[in-house]
């Protein structure tokens, strides 16, 4: 969703959109609208600055009192936050001005760098991705071959599902570990660490190039159950054996038998699964979208 303030403030600077964000070229800057958590950013690219240009804008800012701000190449990122209401587009539209006309002004007919080669040529603005940049023809034909080729290669790239589930359950080791530590050790929630199980997870899959498709979740979510249960049954064995002061298998065996012992383990796996659970479901959510979604490229469309 667009929010109405940035939609209005592009349409009075009669920019375009691309996604989420108000994109496009005022005299000779690029600029850039989305909105953020808590707060309003707009980037904005000019064909040189130096640091007399970077004076100027801070006292432009100064003077509004925005204080949030990073230095790009070739241009400035400024932050407006809205903690308690929203930022007034009015003020952000005089910024943009004055900004913009101070570099028209002061680089007068001097183009704005491609943001792909550097190169001083006409630019149309474009989406790769996630990212809008103001770009050549030239970059943007070969962005699209070499946009193809990865989709291509993500399409038809091999199962590897066994490699991937492997990698899952060897990079969740270290959560084992994690999980002994914390039940044993230090007496805190084993269920804490499960989380641990599903970032190692994930990570352990893709770095053993696992498939990424929906099957290839389904292999996460059961290596990250395997996993949190087995840490968990690993713990009560070692803080049965500690509070023993020895190590008898027997005894061991006898203890975890037990229908109070069991039943308590199965309760804390339980509730490893339901902390685990809501984190698992946040990042396959995040990574099937990751996983569906071809890198594109979109032109900057009318608002």
């Amino acid at each position: 969703m667009l929010w109405p303030g940035i939609f209005k403030l592009g349409k009075e600077l009669e920019l375009k959109r691309i996604d989420l964000e108000v994109v496009g070229m005022i005299k000779n800057c690029f600029v850039k609208l989305y909105d953020g958590r808590n707060m309003k950013v707009l980037e904005l690219f000019a064909p040189e600055i130096n640091d007399a240009d970077k004076e100027h804008i801070i006292n432009r800012l100064n003077e509004t009192k925005v204080k949030k701000f990073e230095w790009l190449e070739y241009g400035i990122k400024i932050i407006f936050n809205e903690y308690l209401r929203p930022y007034s587009t009015k003020k952000i539209k005089s910024i943009i001005i004055d900004i913009c006309d101070y570099f028209s002004e002061k680089y007068p007919g001097q183009k704005l760098h491609c943001q792909k080669c550097g190169n001083l040529n006409d630019l149309d603005v474009y989406s790769y991705g996630t990212a809008s940049l103001a770009v050549c023809a030239d970059c943007q034909k070969s962005s699209e071959i070499e946009i193809e080729n990865i989709n291509t290669e993500t399409r038809y790239a091999p199962d590897n599902y066994f490699s991937g589930f492997i990698g899952s359950l060897l990079y969740s080791i270290p959560g084992i570990l994690a999980t002994i530590v914390m039940f044993v050790f230090l007496n805190a929630l084993a269920a804490i660490s499960s989380v641990l199980y599903v970032f190692l997870g994930i990570k352990g899959y893709k770095k053993f190039k696992g498939k990424t498709t929906r099957f290839g979740a389904f292999l996460i979510i059961l290596s990250t159950l395997i996993m949190v249960g087995l840490g968990i049954i690993l713990s009560y064995c070692v803080y049965i054996i500690k509070e023993l002061g020895i190590f008898d298998i027997d005894m061991l065996i006898y203890i975890l038998k037990i229908p109070e012992v069991q039943q308590e383990i199965i309760k804390n796996i339980a509730v490893s699964y339901i902390v685990s659970g809501v984190y698992l479901v946040f990042q396959l959510i995040k990574l099937m979208r990751e996983w569906k979604t071809e890198i594109t490229i979109k032109k900057a469309q009318e608002l």
